[in-house]
């Protein structure tokens, strides 16, 4: 994760960063990162039909900084609209903290699709519904559940944000279920396949070995441990569960090795226009609506580590937990109000319980 890749050995053409530990770095390494390490997404097109940004060759939505030595170079300038009539969609995105991220492979699709609910059948106000990557393969992994399994999800990135390519160590037998997969974000190829790019290193620039290890590192990085209750955490965790926000941070989740606590359901939330980025990414579950698109949807964010995960949200917006909270619309509105009902010595119970996760 630490390792600082060079031109010479494969950074690059286009890269963001030249270590995986640069965006996953604080509090210490495999954690989130500050705001001055978010990353862009560039779509071309709109939503349901989004492309990489074909007119200056990108080879996924996510946006590099810099090109590499005999690539030009300087930072990437987005023109301000694509060919005639074609939408241009830009967000930020930030580094997620990875704690605990190996256990949701062993989240079961039956589990999470028997928590979906999208077309809010108990009439409760809250509509999760789980996504799919690419095959079909209900997702758990990103910001928008978008990515089925580890390896897949870090083969992207590592493409992506260092133009580090890599070959397959399970390819298809990493995926969390029979079907068939494509590698998130790669617009060619397919889990077996090799990935390359246009610069001279030789492919793969690191090798399965290694490579495997910085999965094996991302699968067992352990969550947080729990810090005691105290007399004002436990009513916070009271106050947490009345006003309604374990209808989506659900506390427990069963896995293959028995139950965990990251209170998440793992499923996608409209989180209403504030926080909507436009941005479409897997093929989320149907609903009645017909809506096919996630550009105002999220997974759940696991809450645990939370004391540790500052900025909070998709983009880092939030500096604060009660800033997070504030943050929250569309199908959160109503546990918004709720908790906005609270006092403020209430309110700070909730904190106090959030921090102890």
């Amino acid at each position: 994760m630490r390792r600082r890749f060079t031109p010479s050995e494969g950074l690059g053409p286009l890269y963001n960063s030249s270590s995986c530990a640069a965006c996953h770095e604080q509090p210490v390494t495999g954690g989130g990162a500050p705001n001055y390490r978010n990353f862009f997404l560039v779509a071309l097109g709109t939503e349901g039909s989004q492309v990489p940004l074909v007119v200056i060759n990108l080879p996924s939505q996510v946006l590099p900084a810099f090109y590499g030595p005999g690539f030009g170079a300087g930072r990437i300038v987005v023109p301000p609209v694509g060919p005639p009539g074609v939408a241009i969609t830009m967000a930020q995105r930030a580094g997620p903290p990875l704690f605990g991220t190996g256990l949701f492979e062993l989240v079961t699709n039956a589990t999470i699709i028997a928590l979906s609910d999208p077309d809010d059948a108990d009439a409760d106000g809250i509509s999760g519904r789980f996504n799919r990557a690419p095959g079909l393969l209900v997702g758990r992994l990103g910001f928008k559940s978008q990515a089925n399994n580890i390896e897949s999800f870090i083969r992207g990135a590592a493409r992506n944000q260092m133009g580090i390519t890599t070959n397959p160590v399970a390819g298809s037998g990493a995926a969390v279920s029979l079907a068939s997969c494509r590698l998130l974000q790669v617009p060619t190829g397919g889990p077996n396949d090799p990935i390359t790019d246009e610069d001279s290193i030789a492919d793969p620039e690191i090798s399965v070995p290694d490579f495997a290890d910085i999965i094996a590192f991302c699968r067992f990085l352990a969550p947080p441990r729990r810090l005691a209750l105290t007399e004002s955490s436990a009513r916070g965790q009271t106050f947490f569960e009345q006003v309604g926000c374990t209808k989506c941070h659900l506390m427990n989740l069963t896995t293959s090795l028995g139950t965990i606590q990251p209170f998440t359901d793992l499923l996608l939330h409209n989180m209403g226009p504030g926080l909507a980025d436009g941005i479409s990414q897997g093929s989320p579950q149907p609903s009645l609506d017909g809506d096919t698109t996630t550009g105002d949807e999220w997974r759940t964010a696991p809450l645990w580590g939370a004391a540790l995960n500052a900025p909070y949200m998709h983009d880092g917006r939030a500096g604060t937990l009660l800033e997070a909270i504030d943050t929250h619309g569309g199908e959160a509105t109503g546990v918004l109000a709720a908790f906005n009902a609270l006092s403020a010595a209430q309110q700070a119970d909730v904190i106090a319980f959030l921090e102890t996760l």
